[in-house]
């Protein structure tokens, strides 16, 4: 399966017309990561990362107990990281370890604004699935607080 193929059937960039998806995989680069951590929570945003083989996991680190962190989720092939900050450009909120060798492409959030800055229906087509993010983490912490 070439490139275009895999992110096309990545949920992140359901949707997106071939074409669109054509133009962010030219700007992608492969990068592959050890078993360890990847990218610590508050680091700036370099871009989105998409798995393409590996397991991570992403957890977020309790400020009142140092030590203790919740797993907020368990990373496949085809599950990306580094969505919210390649919108807004914020530093990371949370921690993506690998826990194995971890292969994935890399798309710079640079490159990420000038694609959308010339196809603002890529942006449309994104926001179903940072919606379904934002439901899955207001799930997720209504049961942690309330139960389930």
């Amino acid at each position: 399966m070439d490139t275009v193929e895999f992110l096309a059937s990545v949920e992140f960039f359901a949707g997106l017309p071939e074409k669109s998806v054509r133009r962010l995989a030219v700007n992608m680069r492969h990068v592959s990561f050890k078993e360890g951590s990847i990218i610590e929570d508050a680091k700036s945003i370099d871009g989105l990362y998409v798995l393409k083989r590996g397991i991570a996991k992403v957890t977020k680190s309790s400020s009142d107990a140092p030590g203790v962190e919740a797993v907020l989720s368990i990373l496949r092939e085809g599950d990306t990281f580094g969505e919210l900050g390649l919108i807004d450009g914020l530093p990371r909120s949370a921690k993506v370890t690998a826990m194995s060798p971890v292969e994935c492409y890399f798309l710079p959030r640079a490159a990420f604004l000038i694609a959308l800055r010339e196809n603002p229906g890529i942006a449309r087509c994104m926001l179903p699935t940072l919606a379904g993010m934002v439901r899955t983490a207001d799930r997720w912490v209504g049961e942690l607080f309330l139960g389930p």
